[in-house]
């Protein structure tokens, strides 16, 4: 089950609409010197292979976004925590200015929620004297109600989880601070709007209802967001790198941010956006739909502002565009990479000074081939590539491994270096039988044979917020629990093996192991260190060669331990479809909805809906009698709520 999407004609905000958002903040004083903590949560067991080099060398670019927009809205009391980098570093013990903070926004994906929940706990300890937490992120995206109620007493858990970009985040404070009372606190203010139905109108958001009670929490939910269809709204990165909390071990702040020069140095990797949107529909992927079927892309002249700006104020040179597939749209490549190969920094090439890495199908860069001199041209270095599966059994995307090979040897001649990302299943034999290439290490010889310089491989597993979850989830195949131990959401990440119907899961895991030292090991580095004098790329391999070794070194004993706990078991699946943990209403109509994940109904009857002052009204024109889902898809309305 994925997502539901707006109505085709109402994906898209107005344009204009985010900078009018920003001004009507900045009108507002008050705004200036509130406290403003903003904690990227990161789980250190998923410090492991394909990640482990870059997880601790980037600023994610979603917290350095929302530094960025609360700076251009008038914020100036603000500091970014990356948990990679300040691991120790708690909310209660928090200060900005000598003051404690007045608002918490605490970013997660999934496999790091559970780090989220500790600083969603720890903020609570200061009692009356906590901030307004906010919840972001993709599991607060496909997950929001599992932020609130994590006890150990009730009511601890986030205020409010945002459920798309950072348009429902501005929108939200200017619908509460345009009626914030004298001394009121952001906390008071939020609360105050909530009771009285004012945040309704702000889509995008989940809460907790005025009429929860401790012993049935119930979720508003206002609505799925709209889309910022012109990128080049969103300000120019800069302040999210210079608010950026220096590493330590502390649980306090530092005096001072990272200096412009040291977050350069940490941050050797910059995020950025270029594009967003991908053509193909595929069941295990949960991006498209968030992203309601849309194409969107900055302007080039933008791009390469942004890029020539980081490069300039920070010294990064390595760039990754965080893309769903940069090659969707071939005059997007054209308009996009003539404009970085056209422009100068202090009259040099600004292709000369950077490298640009982004992600891409094989389907759509092989149909493209002719403009990968172009994109050279442009500063592009490096493409990572969903193959999947060389044999399109598990997925089909127009891949084949005669494709591959051409494509691979074209690349290398304009020195891009392909990066490859496989997927290991249930039906995937270790081994091929006969000639073709099913099995899994004999595509991991073969890729590094046809030039690869990295290898990922990741177990397929059912997503929130895809087709496959509700499938998987009804044949009892999600692991629950592994040795009477709970599986962390820490273990999602695709390494574990945390789903699956083949009847030694412990042996699949081990394939994973094997699949990396197919590829990273020592007999491939000499091959590398071979071809130096022959081959433009085999620097760059024999670097990878070192780096996923090290990295294999740092996997084998956390995989082997999961393996061994399969091995062991018991293993304890979920059984089937479950009533939410905490059921969601949509704001207009009151009626039970469904999000990302089908559960059984929860709520006897429906909630009314509210006026602004917290009485119950009739429906009226404008409102939707029938859930979003419904409205949209024409499902019938079930609960929601946390994930298996």
């Amino acid at each position: 089950m994925e997502l539901p999407r707006r109505a085709r004609d109402d994906v898209f905000l107005s344009d204009g609409s985010f900078r009018a958002c920003v001004a009507a903040l900045r009108r507002i004083p008050e705004v200036r010197d509130l406290a403003i903590g903003i904690v990227y949560a990161f789980d250190p067991r998923t410090h492991m292979l394909p990640f482990w080099y870059a997880d601790k060398r980037m600023a994610p670019c979603s917290v350095r976004l929302l530094g960025d927009v609360l700076h251009d809205a008038g914020f100036a009391n603000v500091r970014i925590v990356l948990q990679q980098w300040s691991p120790n570093v708690r909310p209660s013990e928090m200060r900005l200015g000598g003051r404690r903070l007045d608002m918490l926004l605490v970013s997660s994906m999934q496999v790091h929620a559970e780090r989220a929940y500790e600083l969603i706990r720890d903020a609570h300890r200061m009692g009356a004297d906590r901030p307004l937490i906010l919840a972001g992120g993709p599991k607060s995206i496909y997950e929001p109600t599992d932020f609130f109620e994590l006890g150990p007493e009730p009511g601890v858990g986030a205020d409010c989880a945002i459920t798309g970009e950072a348009f429902v985040l501005l929108d939200l404070l200017r619908t509460m601070f345009s009626r914030r009372r004298s001394g009121e606190s952001p906390r008071e203010t939020f609360h105050r709007a909530r009771r009285a139905g004012e945040l309704a109108d702000v889509p995008g958001l989940v809460y907790l209802s005025p009429d929860s009670t401790a012993g049935q929490p119930i979720a508003i939910n206002t609505g799925v967001q709209r889309l910022l269809r012109d990128l080049d709204e969103l300000p120019m990165p800069d302040a999210g790198y210079r608010m950026i909390e220096p590493p330590h071990r502390r649980r306090g702040l530092a005096a001072v941010p990272c200096s412009a020069t040291r977050v350069g140095r940490l941050a050797s990797i910059a995020s950025v956006i270029s594009t967003q949107g991908c053509r193909f529909n595929c069941s295990y992927c949960p991006i498209p739909a968030v992203n309601q079927r849309t194409w969107r892309h900055k302007s080039p002249r933008r791009l390469a502002a942004e890029i020539a700006h980081i490069h300039e104020h920070f010294g990064i040179s390595d760039f990754f565009s965080t893309d769903d597939n940069f090659f969707n749209d071939r005059q997007t490549v054209i308009d996009l990479m003539t404009e970085l190969a056209g422009t100068t920094v202090d009259g040099r090439p600004l292709a000369q000074r950077i490298r640009f890495f982004t992600e891409a199908t094989e389907f759509d860069v092989y149909r493209n081939r002719d403009l990968l001199p172009l994109a050279r041209r442009g500063g592009l270095a490096a493409i990572w590539f969903g193959l999947e599966d060389l044999t399109a059994e598990l997925v089909n995307k127009g891949q084949t491994a005669s494709k591959t090979t051409e494509l691979f040897a074209l690349l290398r001649r304009l020195e891009i270096e392909p990066m490859t990302m496989m997927i290991h299943s249930d039906a995937q034999p270790l081994r091929s039988r006969g000639r073709d290439l099913s099995g899994l290490l004999d595509q991991a010889r073969y890729l590094f044979d046809r030039g690869a310089i990295t290898y990922q491989c990741t177990y397929l597993g059912p997503a929130v917020g895809t087709r496959d979850f509700e499938p998987a989830a009804r044949a009892r195949t999600i692991f629950r629990r592994v040795g009477r131990r709970e599986v962390p959401q820490a273990f999602q990440d695709g390494n574990h093996v945390a789903a699956s119907r083949h009847p030694r899961p412990w042996q699949r895991q081990l394939n994973i192991l094997r699949a990396y030292m197919a590829f990273y090991n020592p007999l491939n580095m000499l091959r590398a260190l071979r071809d130096i004098r022959r081959d433009a790329l085999a620097r760059k391999r024999l670097f990878f060669q070192v780096v996923g070794q090290i990295g294999l070194l740092l996997t084998l004993p956390k995989l082997l331990a999961w393996a061994w706990r399969l091995k062991r078991g018991p293993i304890e699946m979920y059984e089937g479809l479950e009533p939410a943990r905490i059921p969601m209403v949509d704001a207009a109509s009151g009626r039970e909805i469904q999000w990302a994940i089908e559960h059984l109904p929860s709520l006897p009857q429906a909630a009314p809906p509210r006026r602004r002052d917290g009485t119950a009204r009739a429906p009226q024109r404008g409102d939707d009698p029938i859930p979003i889902w419904t409205r949209l898809h024409g499902a019938p309305a079930l609960g929601i709520g946390q994930s298996a």
